[in-house]
């Protein structure tokens, strides 16, 4: 090795002339290391990026899960509202909306209730109300000396899905139905 003239030594060869690019080389030794690392750090940022896309869209299911099935459990509520409607004689009498759970505990085992539906404490005590006179039932009227109109029944019913455990709250879906029953006209 001889000197150059800044102080520093110049690589050479077995047959003393100095090698070129041998003074680069020295300082681009850690440039891989820094690069890998760097590469790396990158990766772990990507896959934790993913990690948290996958958490949040399972959460987003959990919430759609929830929600649908407040809506079905509010669907069956008005089934039952309107059974009862059907069993009406009179304007005047108002048929009771039972508080209902629904479904089978062996199919809800993580959760802390099932699903139900109960008449919107809104519209309380009246969950299923006499709205109004519709039009005269068509057909119905020809021949007979009593006359029939559709009436017109207002039925108002939550429903609410199971908590899960450890998750908080379910959900609730509010429904309002307009069902019809025929009925003598009373003039």
């Amino acid at each position: 090795m001889r000197r150059r003239k800044n102080g520093r030594r110049a690589m050479t060869k077995d047959d003393g002339r100095s090698m070129p690019g041998a003074h680069v080389r020295r300082r681009e030794a850690g440039s891989a290391m820094f690069l890998a690392v760097m590469m790396l750090v990158l990766m772990g940022w990507l896959g934790l990026a993913a990690m948290d896309t996958a958490t949040r869209d399972r959460q987003v299911a959990g919430f759609q899960n929830r929600s649908r099935s407040a809506f079905y459990a509010a669907e069956a509520g008005v089934a039952a509202g309107r059974a009862a409607i059907r069993s009406v004689t009179s304007r005047g009498s108002t048929p009771p909306l039972v508080a209902t759970n629904l479904g089978d505990a062996a199919l809800y085992d993580n959760e802390t209730q099932l699903p139900s539906f109960y008449g919107d404490p809104n519209f309380a005590p009246n969950f299923i109300s006499y709205a109004d006179d519709g039009g005269v039932a068509g057909g119905m009227n020809l021949g007979s000396k009593t006359k029939f109109v559709n009436t017109l029944w207002r039925i108002n019913v939550v429903g609410q899905s199971p908590n899960a455990l450890g998750a908080g709250r379910g959900s609730t879906a509010a429904v309002e139905v307009m069902e019809t029953k025929i009925l003598a006209s009373g003039y």
